[in-house]
């Protein structure tokens, strides 16, 4: 949410509460589906998997009452062309799941999932900022972003395993660099916020080793919550 404010400012589009709170809605229903199919399909003990696996039961009810509602709500609230957004959006998430969930497992093996969670990550925090992109720093920056995204997902999933097979630190400076050299000029908010999400992860990487699983998973996400200085800024510098 506070990614989709500091698109939504930066690029001069309009976001209300409601689409703010529909976005919110959105990402803990595709959570929560990937989890429960996970916990279903999967052996992982992980404690988010054996959560949903122990109480899909009475997570059920509850996310078909949310999708009804979020449905219902941007059905009848949003613009066309918005709403029109999120349909496509909404098609790439089901080929998602479909993906990962259906296909046999040597398949879903070699589909680069962390990729295609941070593509659809940034594509929906930026959803409502589509049409106002014009130029290529802004598709800079949204790339930028769903790079982020990627290195949140794959750091998750390489420190709770305790395996490197990418090093975190190096591809998150490769994209502090980038969001200097490409966005400072244009879109310095933007800039400067992508900038301090990918030190935040070359710091975290560095210190893995002293941190628990919990903590490093719980400051993946933590490392992405720099708009909350960025913000006050974005009605002044674009």
């Amino acid at each position: 949410m506070l990614w989709q404010v500091l698109f939504a400012r930066c690029f001069h589009a309009d976001v209300n509460a409601l689409a703010a709170a529909l976005l919110v809605l959105a990402v803990w229903l595709i959570y929560a589906a990937d989890r429960v199919l996970d916990a279903w399909n999967e052996t992982s003990r992980l404690p988010r998997h054996e959560f949903y696996r122990r109480y899909w039961r009475l997570v059920a009810p509850v996310w078909a009452t949310v999708f009804a509602i979020t449905g219902w709500l941007a059905w009848t609230r949003l613009s066309r062309a918005l709403f029109e957004r999120g349909v496509l959006l909404l098609a790439a998430v089901g080929i998602y799941f479909a993906v990962v969930h259906l296909l046999p497992r040597r398949v879903r093996c070699e589909w680069p999932k962390e990729i295609a969670v941070a593509v659809l990550f940034a594509l929906g925090a930026s959803l409502a900022a589509w049409g106002h992109v014009r130029s290529a720093e802004d598709f800079e920056t949204i790339f930028l972003f769903s790079c982020l995204c990627w290195i949140n997902c794959l750091a998750i999933s390489q420190w709770e395993e305790r395996q490197i097979v990418c090093p975190i630190g190096a591809a998150a400076m490769c994209v502090a660099v980038a969001a200097v050299i490409l966005l400072y000029h244009h879109r310095p908010v933007l800039s400067g916020a992508e900038t301090a999400s990918a030190l935040a992860f070359v710091l975290l990487d560095r210190g893995r080793d002293r941190l628990s699983r919990d903590a490093l998973r719980v400051l993946a996400d933590v490392a992405l919550l720099s708009p909350v200085f960025f913000l006050p800024l974005a009605g002044t510098l674009m």
